[in-house]
């Protein structure tokens, strides 16, 4: 069920759905453990994706505003369409993982799909980062992407002892861009499908019709 400690191999994310822990509770006079607050964003992560994925399916658009146009043809013939998404929050399950996170959009994409080939499936393609405070404390792990610096995370308790100190490292995505593939031949790496098309019309893939303007 790890996530972030997965790549790592550490054990520090032993997360369990069958043991059904629903939260922590942290008691005085006892030290907090970083296993603890790693599975503690790990619980509740899965209590969001297993709610997300009932309304929205595995991936899928949450906010971000999707345009649809026939360019040419008739409905329910071979068509080209005009697809266009602008910037919102899109559910992302990695391949490979248990879980999909809602990751933010902040740019319009646009891609021209055409149904006299194949029925085509709409995607969009993204990169797992690892974020690291400084170049030294966290080395890079086996299955991100690339690997960014970023000194802004470290502590910023200006005043105190470990004011800038590095810290914790962070796991992010990034979408790289909206593409389109026809059923029937290998999906590309590391993309989610957000639309499909059937009789050469769109759907969401939780079933639900897209609107074409």
């Amino acid at each position: 069920m790890a996530v972030f400690f997965e790549f790592q191999d550490s054990g520090l994310d032993d997360y369990r759905r069958d043991k059904n822990f629903l939260q922590m509770g942290f008691r005085p006079g006892f030290a907090i453990q970083a296993r603890e607050l790693t599975q503690m964003q790990t619980l509740l992560q899965a209590q969001f994706y297993a709610l997300a994925k009932r309304v929205i399916g595995e991936s899928g658009v949450i906010d971000a505003p999707i345009s649809v146009t026939r360019t040419s043809g008739s409905a329910g013939n071979p068509s080209t369409f005009n697809i266009t998404m602008n910037p919102g929050y899109v559910l992302i399950k990695p391949q490979g993982k248990d879980l999909g996170y809602a990751v933010y959009s902040d740019t319009t994409r646009s891609i021209d799909v055409d149904t006299s080939t194949g029925q085509p499936f709409v995607y969009l393609q993204y990169q797992e980062i690892q974020v690291n405070p400084d170049g030294d404390e966290f080395p890079a792990q086996d299955g991100f992407a690339k690997v960014e610096v970023d000194p802004t995370i470290t502590d910023n308790a200006q005043g105190y002892y470990n004011s800038s100190a590095p810290g914790a490292s962070r796991y992010k995505m990034e979408i790289l861009n909206l593409g389109s593939y026809t059923a029937g031949v290998p999906q590309p790496a590391s993309v989610v499908n957000i639309i499909y098309f059937n009789n050469h019309l769109p759907y969401f893939m939780n079933g639900t019709a897209v609107n074409i303007g």
